[in-house]
Protein backbone atom coordinates (compact mmCIF):
# COMPACT_ATOMS: atom_id res chain seq x y z
CA UNK A 1 0.00 0.00 0.00
CA UNK A 2 1.35 3.44 -0.95
CA UNK A 3 1.17 5.73 2.06
CA UNK A 4 2.52 8.78 0.22
CA UNK A 5 0.91 10.64 -2.69
CA UNK A 6 2.76 10.11 -5.96
CA UNK A 7 4.41 13.52 -5.93
CA UNK A 8 5.94 12.75 -2.50
CA UNK A 9 7.19 9.22 -3.12
CA UNK A 10 10.60 10.27 -4.40
CA UNK A 11 11.49 12.01 -1.12
CA UNK A 12 12.45 8.83 0.82
CA UNK A 13 14.50 7.72 -2.20
CA UNK A 14 16.40 11.02 -2.25
CA UNK A 15 17.05 10.83 1.49
CA UNK A 16 18.25 7.23 1.19
CA UNK A 17 20.62 8.17 -1.64
CA UNK A 18 22.02 11.06 0.38
CA UNK A 19 22.51 8.75 3.36
CA UNK A 20 24.26 6.19 1.15
CA UNK A 21 26.61 8.81 -0.25
CA UNK A 22 27.40 10.09 3.24
CA UNK A 23 28.31 6.57 4.38
CA UNK A 24 30.23 5.17 1.43
CA UNK A 25 32.11 8.16 -0.03
CA UNK A 26 34.18 8.83 3.14
CA UNK A 27 35.25 5.16 3.07
CA UNK A 28 37.79 6.25 0.46
CA UNK A 29 39.50 7.97 3.38
CA UNK A 30 41.00 10.59 1.10
CA UNK A 31 40.76 14.10 2.58
CA UNK A 32 41.34 15.64 -0.86
CA UNK A 33 38.45 13.72 -2.38
CA UNK A 34 36.21 14.52 0.57
CA UNK A 35 37.05 18.22 0.24
CA UNK A 36 36.30 18.09 -3.48
CA UNK A 37 32.88 16.58 -2.88
CA UNK A 38 32.20 18.99 -0.02
CA UNK A 39 32.70 21.92 -2.40
CA UNK A 40 30.72 20.09 -5.12
CA UNK A 41 27.74 19.61 -2.79
CA UNK A 42 27.77 23.30 -1.87
CA UNK A 43 27.73 24.36 -5.51
CA UNK A 44 24.97 21.85 -6.19
CA UNK A 45 22.94 23.52 -3.43
CA UNK A 46 23.78 26.93 -4.86
CA UNK A 47 22.70 25.78 -8.32
CA UNK A 48 19.38 24.67 -6.80
CA UNK A 49 18.76 28.17 -5.45
CA UNK A 50 19.54 29.58 -8.90
CA UNK A 51 17.19 27.08 -10.54
CA UNK A 52 14.42 28.39 -8.30
CA UNK A 53 14.82 31.71 -10.10
CA UNK A 54 15.65 30.62 -13.63
CA UNK A 55 13.87 27.30 -13.96
CA UNK A 56 10.75 27.71 -11.85
CA UNK A 57 10.13 31.47 -12.03
CA UNK A 58 11.72 32.32 -15.38
CA UNK A 59 14.01 35.05 -14.02
CA UNK A 60 17.40 35.18 -15.72
CA UNK A 61 19.64 36.82 -13.13
CA UNK A 62 23.33 37.58 -13.64
CA UNK A 63 23.76 38.69 -10.04
CA UNK A 64 22.93 35.62 -7.95
CA UNK A 65 26.52 35.37 -6.73
CA UNK A 66 25.97 38.63 -4.84
CA UNK A 67 23.87 36.84 -2.21
CA UNK A 68 26.28 33.91 -1.96
CA UNK A 69 29.06 36.41 -1.24
CA UNK A 70 26.84 38.44 1.12
CA UNK A 71 26.22 35.39 3.27
CA UNK A 72 29.90 34.43 3.28
CA UNK A 73 31.22 37.91 4.04
CA UNK A 74 28.46 38.70 6.53
CA UNK A 75 29.26 35.63 8.62
CA UNK A 76 33.05 35.93 8.22
CA UNK A 77 32.98 39.63 9.18
CA UNK A 78 30.83 39.04 12.26
CA UNK A 79 33.16 36.27 13.42
CA UNK A 80 36.46 37.98 12.58
CA UNK A 81 35.72 41.58 13.59
CA UNK A 82 33.06 41.20 16.28
CA UNK A 83 34.24 37.78 17.52
CA UNK A 84 30.76 36.30 17.30
CA UNK A 85 30.11 32.57 17.36
CA UNK A 86 28.88 30.80 14.24
CA UNK A 87 25.14 30.75 15.07
CA UNK A 88 24.66 34.50 15.73
CA UNK A 89 27.01 35.22 12.82
CA UNK A 90 24.83 33.07 10.56
CA UNK A 91 21.67 34.86 11.69
CA UNK A 92 23.32 38.23 11.02
CA UNK A 93 24.48 37.08 7.57
CA UNK A 94 20.98 35.92 6.61
CA UNK A 95 19.39 39.20 7.69
CA UNK A 96 22.14 41.09 5.85
CA UNK A 97 21.54 39.09 2.67
CA UNK A 98 17.76 39.49 3.02
CA UNK A 99 18.11 43.29 3.10
CA UNK A 100 20.33 43.25 0.01
CA UNK A 101 17.98 40.87 -1.82
CA UNK A 102 14.95 43.01 -1.00
CA UNK A 103 16.60 46.18 -2.26
CA UNK A 104 18.10 44.53 -5.34
CA UNK A 105 14.90 42.68 -6.22
CA UNK A 106 12.62 45.67 -5.67
CA UNK A 107 14.83 47.67 -8.04
CA UNK A 108 15.60 45.06 -10.71
CA UNK A 109 12.07 43.64 -10.98
CA UNK A 110 10.75 46.96 -12.23
CA UNK A 111 12.10 45.91 -15.61
CA UNK A 112 11.92 42.61 -17.47
CA UNK A 113 13.96 40.36 -19.71
CA UNK A 114 17.52 41.35 -20.56
CA UNK A 115 17.10 44.65 -18.72
CA UNK A 116 16.42 42.73 -15.51
CA UNK A 117 19.50 40.59 -16.11
CA UNK A 118 21.66 43.70 -16.64
CA UNK A 119 20.41 45.40 -13.47
CA UNK A 120 21.21 42.32 -11.39
CA UNK A 121 24.61 42.19 -13.07
CA UNK A 122 25.25 45.81 -12.09
CA UNK A 123 24.44 45.11 -8.44
CA UNK A 124 26.67 42.02 -8.43
CA UNK A 125 29.55 43.93 -9.99
CA UNK A 126 29.17 46.67 -7.38
CA UNK A 127 29.43 44.06 -4.61
CA UNK A 128 32.41 42.43 -6.32
CA UNK A 129 34.23 45.78 -6.54
CA UNK A 130 33.61 46.46 -2.84
CA UNK A 131 35.03 43.03 -1.93
CA UNK A 132 38.01 43.25 -4.30
CA UNK A 133 39.08 46.79 -3.36
CA UNK A 134 38.33 46.34 0.36
CA UNK A 135 36.25 49.51 0.41
CA UNK A 136 35.61 50.80 3.94
CA UNK A 137 37.80 47.96 5.24
CA UNK A 138 35.01 45.42 4.97
CA UNK A 139 36.58 42.52 3.10
CA UNK A 140 40.40 42.40 3.33
CA UNK A 141 40.42 42.46 -0.48
CA UNK A 142 42.40 39.73 -2.25
CA UNK A 143 43.92 38.67 1.06
CA UNK A 144 40.42 37.25 1.81
CA UNK A 145 38.53 37.41 5.07
CA UNK A 146 39.69 34.42 7.06
CA UNK A 147 37.53 32.22 9.24
CA UNK A 148 38.03 32.82 12.96
CA UNK A 149 38.74 29.32 14.35
CA UNK A 150 37.41 30.16 17.81
CA UNK A 151 33.97 30.88 16.35
CA UNK A 152 33.26 27.37 15.02
CA UNK A 153 33.24 23.93 16.69
CA UNK A 154 36.62 22.24 16.76
CA UNK A 155 35.33 19.22 14.81
CA UNK A 156 35.11 21.43 11.69
CA UNK A 157 38.77 22.48 11.84
CA UNK A 158 41.83 20.81 10.37
CA UNK A 159 42.51 18.15 7.76
CA UNK A 160 41.57 15.41 10.20
CA UNK A 161 37.98 16.68 10.20
CA UNK A 162 37.49 16.84 6.43
CA UNK A 163 34.86 14.10 6.69
CA UNK A 164 32.82 16.34 8.99
CA UNK A 165 32.99 19.13 6.41
CA UNK A 166 31.86 16.62 3.79
CA UNK A 167 28.85 15.70 5.94
CA UNK A 168 28.10 19.37 6.67
CA UNK A 169 27.99 20.13 2.94
CA UNK A 170 25.83 17.09 2.29
CA UNK A 171 23.36 18.11 5.00
CA UNK A 172 23.30 21.63 3.56
CA UNK A 173 22.48 20.21 0.13
CA UNK A 174 19.68 18.10 1.62
CA UNK A 175 18.21 21.12 3.44
CA UNK A 176 18.29 23.31 0.33
CA UNK A 177 16.86 20.52 -1.82
CA UNK A 178 13.93 19.91 0.53
CA UNK A 179 13.33 23.67 0.88
CA UNK A 180 13.25 24.17 -2.91
CA UNK A 181 11.08 21.08 -3.35
CA UNK A 182 8.59 22.29 -0.72
CA UNK A 183 8.49 25.81 -2.18
CA UNK A 184 7.97 24.66 -5.76
CA UNK A 185 5.23 22.21 -4.70
CA UNK A 186 3.39 24.89 -2.72
CA UNK A 187 0.64 27.15 -4.05
CA UNK A 188 3.17 30.00 -4.32
CA UNK A 189 5.40 27.72 -6.37
CA UNK A 190 2.52 27.06 -8.76
CA UNK A 191 2.16 30.81 -9.26
CA UNK A 192 5.90 31.08 -9.98
CA UNK A 193 5.61 28.44 -12.67
CA UNK A 194 2.56 30.17 -14.11
CA UNK A 195 4.55 33.43 -14.24
CA UNK A 196 7.26 31.63 -16.15
CA UNK A 197 4.74 30.47 -18.74
CA UNK A 198 2.47 33.50 -19.05
CA UNK A 199 2.72 36.53 -16.77
CA UNK A 200 -0.26 38.31 -18.31
CA UNK A 201 -2.55 35.41 -17.50
CA UNK A 202 -1.49 35.58 -13.85
CA UNK A 203 -2.31 39.31 -13.82
CA UNK A 204 -5.76 38.61 -15.28
CA UNK A 205 -6.43 36.26 -12.37
CA UNK A 206 -5.98 39.20 -9.99
CA UNK A 207 -2.54 38.25 -8.67
CA UNK A 208 0.40 40.64 -8.52
CA UNK A 209 3.34 39.23 -10.50
CA UNK A 210 5.78 41.71 -8.97
CA UNK A 211 5.07 40.50 -5.43
CA UNK A 212 5.44 36.82 -6.29
CA UNK A 213 8.63 37.39 -8.27
CA UNK A 214 10.08 39.42 -5.39
CA UNK A 215 9.29 36.57 -2.98
CA UNK A 216 11.12 34.11 -5.24
CA UNK A 217 14.05 36.51 -5.63
CA UNK A 218 14.45 37.06 -1.89
CA UNK A 219 14.01 33.41 -0.91
CA UNK A 220 16.56 32.30 -3.52
CA UNK A 221 18.95 34.98 -2.26
CA UNK A 222 18.57 33.98 1.39
CA UNK A 223 19.17 30.32 0.61
CA UNK A 224 22.24 31.26 -1.45
CA UNK A 225 23.48 33.28 1.54
CA UNK A 226 23.07 30.24 3.79
CA UNK A 227 25.21 28.22 1.39
CA UNK A 228 27.76 31.05 1.54
CA UNK A 229 27.94 30.78 5.33
CA UNK A 230 28.63 27.05 5.09
CA UNK A 231 31.22 27.73 2.38
CA UNK A 232 33.17 29.91 4.83
CA UNK A 233 33.41 26.94 7.20
CA UNK A 234 34.36 24.51 4.44
CA UNK A 235 36.94 26.72 2.67
CA UNK A 236 38.05 28.72 5.78
CA UNK A 237 37.57 32.12 4.12
CA UNK A 238 35.35 34.51 2.21
CA UNK A 239 36.94 35.75 -1.00
CA UNK A 240 36.01 38.18 -3.81
CA UNK A 241 35.57 35.41 -6.39
CA UNK A 242 32.43 34.35 -4.56
CA UNK A 243 30.67 37.47 -5.80
CA UNK A 244 32.08 37.49 -9.32
CA UNK A 245 29.98 37.28 -12.46
CA UNK A 246 31.91 34.12 -13.32
CA UNK A 247 30.32 32.39 -10.34
CA UNK A 248 26.82 33.19 -11.58
CA UNK A 249 27.72 32.08 -15.12
CA UNK A 250 28.99 28.80 -13.64
CA UNK A 251 25.64 28.35 -11.88
CA UNK A 252 23.84 28.97 -15.17
CA UNK A 253 25.97 26.29 -16.84
CA UNK A 254 25.33 23.84 -13.99
CA UNK A 255 21.56 24.27 -14.24
CA UNK A 256 21.49 23.94 -18.03
CA UNK A 257 23.86 20.97 -17.92
CA UNK A 258 21.72 19.12 -15.38
CA UNK A 259 18.32 20.21 -16.63
CA UNK A 260 16.30 23.36 -15.95
CA UNK A 261 13.36 23.15 -13.51
CA UNK A 262 14.06 19.55 -12.48
CA UNK A 263 15.66 20.15 -9.05
CA UNK A 264 17.76 17.00 -9.06
CA UNK A 265 19.12 18.03 -12.47
CA UNK A 266 20.67 21.10 -10.84
CA UNK A 267 22.25 18.82 -8.22
CA UNK A 268 23.77 16.54 -10.86
CA UNK A 269 24.95 19.50 -12.91
CA UNK A 270 26.55 21.19 -9.90
CA UNK A 271 28.37 18.10 -8.67
CA UNK A 272 29.53 17.11 -12.16
CA UNK A 273 30.76 20.62 -12.99
CA UNK A 274 32.82 21.02 -9.81
CA UNK A 275 34.25 17.49 -9.78
CA UNK A 276 35.28 17.72 -13.44
CA UNK A 277 36.81 21.16 -12.92
CA UNK A 278 38.92 20.07 -9.97
CA UNK A 279 39.91 16.63 -11.25
CA UNK A 280 40.90 17.95 -14.70
CA UNK A 281 43.05 20.58 -13.01
CA UNK A 282 44.65 17.85 -10.88
CA UNK A 283 45.40 15.72 -13.94
CA UNK A 284 47.14 18.66 -15.57
CA UNK A 285 49.28 19.54 -12.53
CA UNK A 286 50.26 15.89 -12.08
CA UNK A 287 51.48 15.71 -15.68
CA UNK A 288 48.98 13.05 -16.72
CA UNK A 289 48.32 14.91 -19.97
CA UNK A 290 51.96 15.37 -20.94
CA UNK A 291 52.00 12.15 -22.99
CA UNK A 292 49.27 13.43 -25.32
CA UNK A 293 50.10 15.38 -28.49
CA UNK A 294 50.07 19.14 -27.99
CA UNK A 295 46.97 19.62 -30.13
CA UNK A 296 45.07 17.31 -27.73
CA UNK A 297 46.86 17.84 -24.43
CA UNK A 298 46.81 21.64 -24.75
CA UNK A 299 43.04 22.05 -24.82
CA UNK A 300 42.52 19.21 -22.34
CA UNK A 301 44.77 20.97 -19.83
CA UNK A 302 42.15 23.72 -19.58
CA UNK A 303 39.08 22.53 -17.63
CA UNK A 304 37.05 25.42 -19.05
CA UNK A 305 37.61 24.05 -22.57
CA UNK A 306 36.42 20.55 -21.68
CA UNK A 307 33.42 21.87 -19.80
CA UNK A 308 32.63 24.19 -22.69
CA UNK A 309 32.65 21.29 -25.14
CA UNK A 310 30.40 19.25 -22.84
CA UNK A 311 28.03 22.21 -22.52
CA UNK A 312 27.85 22.66 -26.31
CA UNK A 313 27.15 18.95 -26.82
CA UNK A 314 24.39 19.03 -24.19
CA UNK A 315 22.76 22.08 -25.76
CA UNK A 316 22.94 20.56 -29.25
CA UNK A 317 21.92 16.98 -28.56
CA UNK A 318 20.09 17.13 -25.23
CA UNK A 319 18.41 20.55 -24.75
CA UNK A 320 16.78 19.31 -21.56
CA UNK A 321 20.18 18.54 -20.02
CA UNK A 322 21.07 15.29 -18.32
CA UNK A 323 17.65 15.12 -16.67
CA UNK A 324 15.95 15.50 -20.06
CA UNK A 325 18.08 12.76 -21.60
CA UNK A 326 17.27 10.37 -18.76
CA UNK A 327 13.59 11.20 -19.05
CA UNK A 328 13.60 10.46 -22.78
CA UNK A 329 15.36 7.15 -22.13
CA UNK A 330 12.77 6.29 -19.50
CA UNK A 331 9.93 7.09 -21.89
CA UNK A 332 11.56 5.11 -24.70
CA UNK A 333 12.23 1.97 -22.68
CA UNK A 334 8.99 2.33 -20.76
CA UNK A 335 6.97 2.43 -23.96
CA UNK A 336 8.94 -0.47 -25.44
CA UNK A 337 8.12 -2.62 -22.40
CA UNK A 338 4.43 -1.96 -22.91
Amino acid sequence: MNLLPSKYRFVPVVLMLLAAVSVFTPVVDDPGLQQTFAVAFLFAALALTYDLLLGFTGLLSFGHSLFYAAGAYGAAYAMARWEWQIIPATIFALFFATAIALFTGATALRVKGIAFAMVTLAFAEAGHVIATLNLWGLSNGDITLQLRPESVPEFFLGVNNTRNLFLLSLITLAIIYLAVWWLTQSSVGRVWQALRENEERVSVLGLRPFSFKLIAFVLAGVMAAFVGVVAVIVTNNANPSMGSTGTTISLLLMVILGGIATRWGAVIGGVLYVVLSQRLTTLNTEGALSSFPEWIGGPMSEPAFILGVIFILVVMFSPGGIAGALYRLKMKFGSSVK
